[in-house]
């Protein structure tokens, strides 16, 4: 399965609207990566930037995002998109390297009031996933 990378310059107003729980299969047990890590999804209602209308995606992980609560401003890093296909049923599954808390800041030597400060996301290496390659 390809994925595509999503270009969330593109994005705004992202919101956990689902907490992150852990993703499991039919049967109820654990889903995990393919190095061990127990998988973690959460509900994100993210829209286009520019346009009014908003979607609610499940983003996968590999590590729990801490931090993050039903109901508040996320971040995301590394989102990638792919296209999946079983027994006639087809959809889009979301996997992101990282999802984490965004806090509100207020900003007075601007006068434009709040603003969002990202709140830095664990390193790759600390989550037992790969290091960035850049």
């Amino acid at each position: 399965m390809n994925s595509i990378p999503v270009d969330l310059s593109r994005l705004s107003g992202l919101l956990c609207v689902s907490a992150p729980e852990r993703k499991t299969d039919l049967d109820g047990e654990v889903r995990k990566d393919r190095d061990g890590n127990a998988l973690w999804v959460t509900g994100i209602a993210v829209r286009r930037a520019g346009t009014r209308k908003a979607s609610v995606i499940d983003v996968q992980t590999s590590a729990e995002p801490e931090g993050v609560t039903e109901g508040s401003p996320v971040g995301v890093t590394e989102l990638d998109v792919s296209l999946w296909e079983i027994e006639g049923r087809h959809g889009l599954s979301y996997k992101a390297a990282s999802v984490y808390p965004v806090r509100a800041r207020t900003d007075n030597r601007s006068g434009s009031g709040p603003a969002s400060t990202a709140v830095p996301a664990p390193s790759q290496r600390e989550r037992g996933g790969k290091a960035n390659q850049s």
